[in-house]
């Protein structure tokens, strides 16, 4: 009798199987057929919805982005024109960005001018800056993200499910896939232990009206998860051509052409630094003029700055190592709010045991930082003896040499 239970056993379990592979085939047939559908889409008009937790934050900004696109095969910047208006969804913030870029310059338009970038002259400057816009990307993007490529269908540590479900009352597909075989990121000390997708698409014709993408990561002794929800509001494959053009800056707004942001000098070597007097998360005070007689190295970082969290474990075992010698490692942080940012958590899952400090915006001013982190070396006399921009594994041996020579 054990037999016949057996092989129902397996019968069963080759069932399950041959419906779970169907299930994955329909799933991926489904995101083909909605790339083919975003791809076949040259331009258009659409209003998204977008929220956004980075990292280790708590808080969740949600925007609204209005945007008129034309694709441009041959556009090396963005790929495509573009006039678009993103402001924040809660009515209490006070801002706005408008950007127009027709494939020939990109302009910045204000409520009290037009600043134009020329791509013959500006191209790098845009290309820089352009991981800032965010566009409702399966169907501005060449790739169509999150929409996954033939590469990564193809890639067996993706997971992939499907179910069918209503959004605001219209059938959709429901497709996730999800991947957790991911190499650590040797520079900034993250790890990716998930990643997942969600995607509704339109039954009737395919278009991705909404998605989300999380990654929870491993960043030292910190679990930290960002997300990302975009859905789109309205979608209308037509488009105003002159929305694209210069001709759709306000006839009224003067236009001014674009001077670059030009970094202040570094404090020089050999000048008193900047006397303070700051507060610890602890509530006591610590002053920069009391630690005359010891080497004194500043760090100014931030919390969401990537660069800065890398240099966190090589700074704590500076102090350990230099600690007892008249080395004071000192961390000052201009951005965040030891309270709302919980910054007591976040440095003690990062094990930092050195004293970090909290300061207005105006000190990053006087000290002319010009990016993060920014390491000053200050001698017994309280002089700058050297000022180190940026953060790499690399510079770790020169910045210790540095140190020593102070010694």
């Amino acid at each position: 009798m054990k037999k016949p239970i057996m092989l129902l056993a397996c019968v069963l379990a080759i069932g399950s199987t041959i419906a779970q592979n169907n299930t994955y085939d329909e799933a991926k047939n489904i995101l083909r057929l909605s790339r083919e559908k975003c791809l076949s889409i040259q331009q258009g008009h659409y209003v998204m919805e977008r929220k956004m937790k980075f990292m280790s934050d708590k808080d969740t900004t949600a925007e609204r982005h209005t945007c008129d696109f034309r694709k441009l095969p041959d556009d090396t910047i963005y790929g495509k024109a573009f006039n678009m208006l993103f402001e924040p969804l809660d009515e209490k913030a006070n801002w706005k960005v408008h950007i127009l870029y027709t494939g020939r310059e990109k302009v910045w338009i204000s409520d009290t001018a037009a600043v134009i970038q020329s791509c013959d002259q500006w191209a790098d400057k845009i290309i820089a800056g352009r991981h800032n816009q965010k566009f409702y990307t399966p169907l501005t993007e060449e790739n169509c993200h999150p929409l996954p490529g033939k590469n990564w269908l193809a890639d067996s540590n993706f997971i992939y499910s499907l179910s069918e479900t209503l959004l605001d009352g219209k059938p959709c597909y429901r497709v996730t896939y999800f991947n957790t075989n991911f190499d650590p990121d040797t520079i900034f000390g993250i790890t990716t232990i998930r990643y997942e997708v969600n995607i509704w698409i339109d039954q009737r014709d395919y278009l991705p009206v909404q998605y989300t993408e999380v990654y929870d990561n491993v960043e030292r002794q910190d679990t930290t998860c960002q997300y990302e929800f975009c859905r789109l509001l309205e979608f209308s494959p037509e488009v105003d051509p002159s929305r694209l053009t210069l001709d759709a800056i306000p006839a009224n707004l003067p236009r001014r052409d674009y001077v670059p942001y030009t970094p202040p000098e570094p404090l020089a070597e050999g000048t008193p630094a900047p006397d303070w007097a700051l507060p610890t998360l602890a509530g006591d005070t610590v002053r920069l003029a009391d630690l005359r007689g010891k080497v004194v190295l500043l760090d100014f970082f931030y919390k969401h700055c990537a660069p800065c969290c890398a240099a966190l474990p090589f700074l704590q075992n500076l102090h350990e190592k230099y600690k007892d010698r008249g080395v004071v490692l000192l961390g000052i942080d201009p951005i965040d709010n030891p309270e709302k940012d919980e910054m007591a958590d976040f440095l003690a899952k990062r094990g930092i045991t050195y004293t970090v400090l909290f300061s207005e915006r105006q000190l990053s001013q006087t000290y002319h930082i010009a990016a993060y982190p920014t390491l000053f070396f200050i001698d017994r006399d309280g002089k700058i003896a050297k000022v180190q921009s940026g953060y790499h594994p690399t510079l770790e041996e020169a910045i210790e040499e540095q140190l020593q020579k102070m010694l």
